[in-house]
């Protein structure tokens, strides 16, 4: 029994006196660009799914905000965008099966062979372009329906609503002694990080060195504030002896004359003076008060207080890098390494 079944697959044969002959170069390039345009056609219906997916996909993070319909949506946000750009290539491709067709069928017509199968592949080529192009489409559909449906399953039985959202603060690695400590500081100076700082139980000489830190500010801070005070003392006590209010009984000296006199309150504001400078630049070269910092959400560092050490790198550094500032700290030989996060809001 003869098989009637027809292969759309294959290129239409041209019909010959002597029965069916081979296809000719004009009708294989008008199939391929008929077939390139199917595959645009089809590339388009996928990338319409995709936008549609993801368009519900936002609105179920919009009733329901939580970490997963959030990543949900953005998954399918992808996905569509990928069917996007795949429809436009499918689309591309097609048009430059349907101008090789064209122009095959004129060299045809002139009779030049030649030209005609030189214009029949590119329609070809253009047509398996445009094919692989509507399947990545069809893909990328597929990927923004499935992030779609975990959406709506999120929405429905608010999984993650109401969870903290959470980003990386910091990496904290651990060591077992101050040596081990030192050299990691090195190396993490030479990398040129800046916002880093070491953790340790109790001083360490020489880490100050190793840290490339430079000599502090603080006794400078001190220094003005006490000067500060004893200008002050000088002004204050001058002022109220010779102008705001003098009193003249058995031949008390006034101005510079009265100096000795003048030493204990000059000493007293001195010193309380150059002790709000020393408080106050404390406070403001730690970067004081605050109340919290991601580092304390690792329960590894309670340790720091008691016999390890530790260095930390926060993510706001100019030159961190999740891949990179790992593997600095790794190379350090660290006892253990972990990232940090913090929640959000």
């Amino acid at each position: 029994m003869a098989d009637d079944t027809k292969d759309d697959d294959k290129p239409r044969k041209k019909s010959t006196l002597l029965g069916v002959g081979a296809p000719s170069a004009e009708e294989i390039a008008a199939d391929a660009a008929a077939k390139a345009e199917a595959a645009a056609d089809d590339a388009k219906a996928s990338e319409r799914l995709a936008e549609r997916a993801a368009r519900e996909a936002a609105d179920d993070e919009k009733h329901v905000p939580s970490k997963v319909t959030k990543a949900a949506a953005g998954e399918a946000e992808a996905a569509a965008d990928e069917a996007e750009v795949d429809a436009v290539k499918a689309r591309t491709s097609a048009e430059v099966a349907k101008d090789a067709a064209k122009k095959a069928a004129k060299a045809a017509a002139k009779g030049d062979e030649a030209a005609a199968a030189a214009e029949s592949k590119k329609a070809l080529e253009a047509s398996e372009r445009a094919a692989e192009a509507s399947k990545a489409a069809k893909a990328a559909s597929a990927q923004a329906i499935e992030a779609q449906k975990k959406a709506d399953a999120a929405r429905i039985s608010h999984v993650g609503e109401g969870e903290p959202e959470k980003r990386p603060a910091l990496y904290l690695a651990e060591y077992e002694s101050p040596e081990a400590l030192a050299e990691a500081a090195k190396k993490v100076r030479d990398a040129g990080y800046e916002k880093w700082d070491c953790h340790t139980p109790y001083p360490v000489h020489g880490l100050d060195d190793a840290m490339g830190l430079p000599p502090t500010k603080l006794g400078f801070v001190s220094f003005i504030a006490g000067m500060v005070g004893l200008v002050s003392a000088v002004l204050m006590i001058q002022y109220m002896n010779n102008w705001d209010y003098p009193i003249i009984i058995g031949g008390k000296p006034t101005g510079i004359g009265a100096f000795p006199s003048m030493v204990p309150i000059m000493f007293e504001l001195t010193i309380l003076l150059t002790g709000f400078g020393t408080l106050f630049g404390i406070l403001h070269f730690a970067k004081l008060p605050r109340h919290h910092h991601p580092i304390f959400e690792s329960d590894r560092f309670e340790a720091a207080t008691d016999d390890k050490f530790f260095i930390s790198i926060e993510v706001g550094d100019q030159k961190f890098d999740m891949k990179k500032t790992r593997a600095l700290l790794e190379s350090t030989e660290p006892s253990y390494l972990e990232l940090v996060e913090e929640e959000i809001g």
